[in-house]
């Protein structure tokens, strides 16, 4: 269960790290893995990228890392191609069959043969982590945050990337939301000067109706997950049905004006909720204040 938290710990340190190639402070990186900033042209964080150039960067990854396997789930309503970045180490990924097969098993007791077979399971396979970025198209360095995860674990040659990849299998939505994430992006691109404009009147930070928080028929993603309304929830659910990963991490972003938010949730607090869920909720949490505070995050 030290893993879950660590790999919190990592994604929470990735979303503010400084800029590509380096992720980890004094980490160390494979140089025949392409950064970012090779590929796109520019250092994350410089500018938004464009569904093109995140469709190329995860191409790159996949041509170059035997640690990642690229897996296209579906089109938007837009015609942009779903997908997701599965990383692991090489052992694990050879045999993700084999791995998403016991899961089933400790998914469905049904399908066990014995109590000795789930603890066999339990104690051997790698947890499964599921990382969504963007399902709002506006929250814009949620995917940005994710081509920096899918480099540090792919390149990354340090203790701690190497002990994630060999108990962890990490599966990527670097963009859960395409369609609303060009929206935006390409109204943003189109009104950026040469530098920032920290006015809170400047045009950059007054994003025009329809905004790119929904899909193309503006539907709020977020509240799609249970109803299946849309193309896109409808074709992600059948592939996190396949894996039921044991954490699924759904990476937002606050306004400007706001704080950044982790568990533990602010009451009230759905009374359905069982214990194990608040229990893990403050585990996560405070997996997630120690990587700011080493950080200096406030």
């Amino acid at each position: 269960m030290k893993l879950f938290v660590s790999l919190l710990i990592f994604s929470s340190a990735v979303c503010f790290a400084q800029p590509s190639p380096i992720v980890f402070k004094g980490g160390t990186y494979d140089p025949s893995i392409p950064t970012p900033e090779s590929v796109i042209g520019y250092t994350i964080g410089e500018r938004y990228t464009d569904y093109r150039n995140l469709e190329l960067y995860a191409e790159r990854l996949a041509a170059s890392s035997n640690r990642i396997q690229r897996v296209m789930y579906g089109n938007t309503y837009e015609m942009r191609p779903l997908q997701v970045l599965i990383i692991s180490s090489p052992a694990n990924l050879a045999r993700l069959g084999e791995i998403k097969t016991n899961n089933a098993i400790l998914t469905d007791p049904r399908l066990s043969k014995s109590k000795s077979e789930i603890e066999n399971i339990t104690n051997t396979m790698p947890a499964v982590v599921w990382l969504s970025y963007g399902v709002h198209g506006n929250e814009s360095s949620s995917p940005e945050a994710a081509l920096l995860t899918a480099y540090q674990l792919c390149a990354g040659t340090d203790a701690r990337t190497l002990n994630i990849l060999e108990n962890t299998v990490v599966i990527i939505d670097p963009a859960v939301n395409p369609d609303g994430r060009e929206r935006f992006v390409q109204w943003a691109n189109s009104v950026m000067g040469t530098k920032p404009n920290l006015a809170p009147e400047a045009l950059e930070h007054s994003e025009p109706w329809p905004r790119g928080r929904t899909n193309h028929y503006y539907f709020d993603l977020n509240r799609d997950w249970a109803w299946m309304t849309q193309k896109e929830s409808q074709e992600r659910i059948k592939l996190y049905r396949q894996w039921m990963p044991h954490v699924h991490v759904d990476f937002h972003e606050m306004g400007y004006q706001s704080s950044y938010f982790f568990f533990p949730a602010a009451v009230p607090i759905h009374a359905e909720f069982p214990p194990e869920v608040k229990k893990w909720g403050r585990i996560f949490g405070a997996g997630n204040a120690a990587a700011f505070d080493e950080l200096g995050i406030q």
